[in-house]
């Protein structure tokens, strides 16, 4: 089953962002129509949400204009899961969902409808071979086996991480049988889990953050050894996340003061050991500066690295 894949370019990027926008815009509106006319209405609404939807990806399909069908087949999931979620809810199945976590409790109706969701997604990836749907796949099944054999906290930390490890399996075997372009998903969705469950056991200490670090390192070499720039790219997100940590106990600085960046980049961790006399901020800059630096040799090791396995391969 080969994924459809088309090169970049501006025409490309404005589908994306196109099919992005419809997404969000119908998720958005069906959730106005929950708030206002309750899970009857929705019932309606998202069924006609998903029949326009899954009309529109067929005809863009039959007129060969497969990205298009996959972009509508993307939001017509997200309709049919909604419909299905709204319509469990009208016959009362899906009960009280606060249980004060994701995972908390076991809800067989929940279980379902994160099921149908998995399902409607692989469904329409056989139809449609649309890359954005391995995606969906991906994390909608790591959420259902989640919730299905953990109950919140460590042990749904340690779940997502033995399933991004058993993920990543999958892309190096995707890879081999050359469907690389479905295997980019699978690589992302990997990374992160395994990167996510590191960070609920490791985010307090200084030597937690060591251990981030040195994840983060492997993550490089990973990366480079699969030919995979997802996990460069997360490597480099959780060195960042390593660098505000030190940064703002070296500078005895609030990191979110005088860096916001900070705010996107410590999503785990408190205000705590930050409010500090605000007495060597230039040292902040000097570790974000020196991170730079960093990276840059890192980039210069690899591309050395390509050069010499590649002849005539460019020199960074």
């Amino acid at each position: 089953m080969s994924a459809v894949r088309v090169p970049w370019s501006h025409a490309s990027f404005l589908a994306y962002v196109g099919g992005i926008t419809i997404l969000v815009a119908v998720v958005a509106f069906l959730s106005l129509e929950s708030a206002e006319n309750g899970a009857g209405g929705l019932v309606g609404w998202s069924a006609l949400a998903f029949a326009v939807l899954a009309s529109l990806a067929f005809l863009s399909k039959r007129s060969g204009r497969s990205v298009t069908a996959g972009l509508y087949a993307l939001s017509a999931v997200a309709a049919f899961v909604v419909f299905f979620g709204a319509l469990l809810d009208w016959l009362g199945w899906l009960g009280d969902l606060d249980k004060g976590s994701a995972f908390g409790g076991f809800r067989f109706w929940l279980l379902v409808l994160e099921l149908m969701l998995v399902v409607a997604a692989a469904v329409a990836l056989r139809i449609f071979r649309s890359p954005l749907l391995v995606l969906v796949v991906a994390a909608s099944a790591w959420f259902f086996v989640t919730d299905l054999v953990s109950g919140g906290g460590d042990w749904s930390a340690i779940v997502t991480i033995a399933y991004g490890l058993s993920l990543l399996a999958v892309a190096v075997a995707s890879d081999s049988s050359g469907s690389r372009t479905y295997g980019f998903w699978l690589h992302v969705v990997a990374g992160l889990t395994i990167g996510g469950g590191l960070l609920w056991f490791f985010h307090e200490g200084d030597w937690d953050w060591v251990v981030i670090g040195v994840a983060a390192l492997a993550y490089i070499l990973l990366g480079d050894r699969l030919l995979r720039s997802s996990w460069v790219v997360l490597a480099a997100w959780g060195l960042l996340q390593v660098t505000t940590h030190f940064a703002g106990k070296w500078a005895a600085i609030s990191v979110f003061t005088y860096f916001p960046l900070g705010l996107v980049l410590f999503p785990f961790l408190g205000f705590e050991g930050f409010e500090q006399s605000h007495d060597r901020p230039w040292l902040a800059a000097l570790s974000y500066a020196i991170l730079g630096l960093v990276f840059i040799v890192i980039a210069q090791l690899l591309a050395r690295r390509r050069r010499d396995a590649i002849p005539g391969a460019e020199l960074l």
